[in-house]
């Protein structure tokens, strides 16, 4: 498996801290709008596009392998 690189290290950390606030029902329910500007909020952080976009695809490479998971 390939190693993170240094200079992206820190939206690993944010997501997980994201992830850990994530609303969960019947199956794993995507980020909201609400919880990653309430994120951003108490952290004092504001995500530019692209931090924005790999949070996004993070959370879509999440979803897709808990789905996967509980199959």
């Amino acid at each position: 498996m390939p190693q993170l690189p240094h200079e992206l290290a820190y939206l690993w950390t944010w997501f997980t801290q994201l992830n850990q606030k994530r609303q969960c029902g019947m199956a794993v329910n995507a980020l909201t709008s609400a919880e990653i500007l309430g994120w951003q909020a108490r952290h004092q952080v504001r995500f530019d596009p692209f931090e924005e976009g790999v949070i996004d695809r993070l959370d879509a490479l999440f979803i897709h392998h808990q789905n996967k998971k509980d199959k």
